[in-house]
Order: structure tokens, then sequence, then C-alpha cells
């Protein structure tokens, strides 16, 4: 038979279990960004970016966005089916 103490090491166990499950899933999010709109970078924000050399868009390695730069989807024509 369990003693109290391991009961109440097996609850511990189990909420921390739960609580990382449910926070390691749940924090992340994407947001969606419509033609034309703009959104400014807030703080810590990392990742690769494409800049345009030489008339082709590279993918950088990682970077760090600095705070309250402005970035947006540029609004793209349909090409006419040819």
């Amino acid at each position: 038979m369990l003693t109290r103490l391991q009961k109440k090491f097996g609850k511990l166990l189990t909420i921390l279990f739960v609580g990382n499950f449910v926070t390691g899933c749940g924090t992340t999010r994407a947001v969606f960004i419509h033609d034309g709109d703009l959104i400014r970078i807030g703080p810590n924000v990392k990742g690769r970016v494409y800049v345009l050399k030489g008339g082709e868009w590279v993918l950088t390695k990682p970077t760090t966005l600095p705070e309250g730069w402005y970035a947006g989807a540029v609004k793209t024509e349909e090409k006419p089916n040819e």
C-alpha cells in the first residue's frame, strides 16, 4: 500500500507533467497578415529572413531583428494564364 508521502509525490508529478504538457504545446501561435498590412517588430524577435542579392531572394542565417522595425506582406499581382 502506498504511503501518504508517496501519494502526494505522485500527485505532484502528475501536476508537473500536465502543466509542462499544456504550456509546451499551447504557447505557439501564428498570426496571419493580409497583403499590404504592416506589423511592428517587438522585443527579442529572432529568425531567418530573405534578402535580395543580385536579383535573387537568399535566406539568411538566424538573426535578431531590431525592435521597432516594420514588416509586412508585399501586394502581388497575379499573372494571367499564359
